[in-house]
């Protein structure tokens, strides 16, 4: 038996080499590989034996040759294949392990170069997989390390490597090339700002499988997109420092908390239930920002998630201890912190080990394939993120009365927070503080209400952000009755001056943004 052995990642490399040289398989390999295996002393060959011819073109050209794809495509039931094999002396090649140039890992380096990352793309490594994964029936292809171990101890143990295993193995192949090519083409798309082109594949990897869905009767896995990491605090990035295992839901809310927090610059604390943030602060200091954001709905905080800006720290991490709490994300913990967090077996803590801080629309982390994603039925639906930033330059205080220094303060505060807010989305602040939410409602107005509501007394001297325009002026004014002293909000409605007519009526400074938040 035969082996073509040629791989980049030589993780596990060792160990597969040795199990297939008990099995009497020889392995024919390409410089690199043949080396590392020439230094810890395993039988291998250069693939030159097979091909009588030597690897050009800087290494380019190695593999591909009909020496070596005919002994790949071959099919052992065609006596036809047999003899043209004999024909011009090849023999088949019975095992196929790959595994391709670090594409991914290199292009994610800012000091990449064009011709250093077009050289990072693998062709005949690509096409001796698909080529093997083709004839799964009589070739073992292997393109992971952790595939080595199972394959190779059910061919000890049962003396063959099953067709089941086979064709599990050759799915694993396709679409590993499938994800290569993709991180490809969306390296090559993104100078040009090609966000939507007319095919599209996405690029992910499995972390982990979840125990279930949003409900128990739902199956559930966890991606994350396929290539190295961009630089940037995400989720599915963060490391697992304690807890119970993370579900579904938490993992929605953990993001919902992160990009709250990453929206503001100060010290900054959400607190978020069915991703909505029913508690958010800033402050200028953590500990105080994470107190102000429950101070905000102390009734909804319990069994929440944490997001937090900065490291969390010992004083904070008193507080925190003090409530039950489902997951915390952070930039980090210090020591002290994780101690005490760490005394709460449950508790869920991640860690980002990058800064969360706002985005801007040109960094990396936003060229195409990286979109947010929402199924429908049938299909998809992808868009670019919801930049954080503020465009204050585009903001017009449309009303008689400006809003003070303080006010506007607040405002801001609450121009970023209700983009975090399902829609119908209000959000009624004061202090940096949020006093009061209403979200998702069918009407506007109830979203008022339901804010206002939950605000009671602190409505007074609070201010109003809104995702989207006053459709009637019913809203601003049951905001005015409730003691709110300003708004922000997109504006844009067919009544806007009735909006501003009713603002003014009770002294309310208003600003347009111009620039509307749903969140759907």
């Amino acid at each position: 038996m035969r082996a073509i052995v040629s791989v980049a990642n030589r993780e596990g490399l060792t160990e597969l080499a040795r199990e297939l040289r008990n099995h009497d398989v020889t392995i024919f390999s390409t410089s690199g590989t043949l080396q590392a295996l020439e230094a810890v002393a395993i039988e291998a060959r250069p693939v030159s034996e097979l091909t009588n011819f030597p690897e050009i073109l800087g290494g380019r050209v190695k593999t591909l040759h009909p020496a070596i794809l005919g002994g790949v495509l071959a099919r052992r039931d065609l006596p036809k294949h047999e003899e043209e094999l004999r024909a011009y002396n090849m023999a088949p090649i019975d095992v196929v392990v790959v595994n391709l140039y670090p594409f991914a890992e290199t292009v994610a380096r800012p000091d990449a170069t064009l011709a250093e990352s077009l050289e990072q793309i693998d062709i005949g490594g690509v096409t001796l997989v698909r080529a093997a994964a083709k004839n799964y029936q009589d070739v073992v292809v292997l393109v992971r390390p952790q595939d080595y171990g199972p394959t190779m101890q059910e061919w000890s143990e049962q003396g063959e490597v099953s067709m089941e295993t086979r064709r599990r193995l050759a799915a694993i192949a396709f679409q590993h090339t499938a994800s290569y090519d993709t991180v490809i083409a969306e390296y090559l798309n993104s100078p040009a700002g090609e966000y939507f082109p007319e095919d599209l594949t996405l690029g992910l990897e499995r972390v982990k499988a979840l125990r279930y869905g949003e409900n128990p009767h739902q199956q559930a896995a966890f991606y994350r997109w396929a290539g190295a990491a961009d630089g940037i605090a995400t989720v599915a990035g963060a490391e697992v420092l304690h807890g119970k295992e993370l579900s579904f839901n938490n993992l929605l809310d953990l993001d919902s908390a992160l990009a709250t927090v990453q929206s503001f610059e100060a010290p900054t604390v959400a607190i978020i239930k069915h991703t909505n943030p029913c508690g958010l602060a800033c402050d200028d200091t953590l500990v105080n920002a994470y107190k102000h954001a429950h101070m905000g709905d102390p009734v909804s905080a319990y069994g929440g998630i944490i997001g937090c800006n900065r490291p969390i720290d010992e004083a904070t991490a008193e507080q925190i201890t003090q409530l039950f709490y489902e997951a915390i994300i952070a930039p980090e913990f210090t020591p002290a912190a994780l101690d005490l967090l760490r005394q709460k077996k449950n508790l869920r803590l991640l860690a980002t080990h990058r800064p969360i801080e706002p985005r801007v629309l040109n960094t990396p982390s936003l060229r195409m394939g990286r979109p947010e994603v929402r199924s429908v039925s049938g299909g998809l639906l992808l868009q670019t993120p919801d930049a954080a930033g503020g465009h204050e330059k585009a903001f017009q205080s449309v009303t008689e009365r400006k809003p003070t220094l303080e006010e506007l303060t607040d405002l801001m505060f609450a121009w970023k927070a209700v983009r975090h807010v399902k829609s119908n989305a209000i959000v009624l602040a004061h202090n940096l503080m949020l006093v009061g939410v209403g979200a998702g409602q069918m009407n506007r107005v109830t979203s008022v209400q339901l804010a206002v509501e939950k605000a009671a007394e602190r409505s007074r001297g609070s201010v109003l952000a809104s995702d989207a325009y006053f459709p009637f002026a019913d809203g601003v004014e049951a905001a005015a009755k409730a003691g709110v002293t300003a708004i922000i909000q997109p504006g844009g409605s067919i009544r806007d001056e009735e909006a501003i007519r009713m603002a003014n009526q009770y002294a309310i400074a208003m600003i347009f943004t111009g620039k509307r938040h749903f969140r759907h």
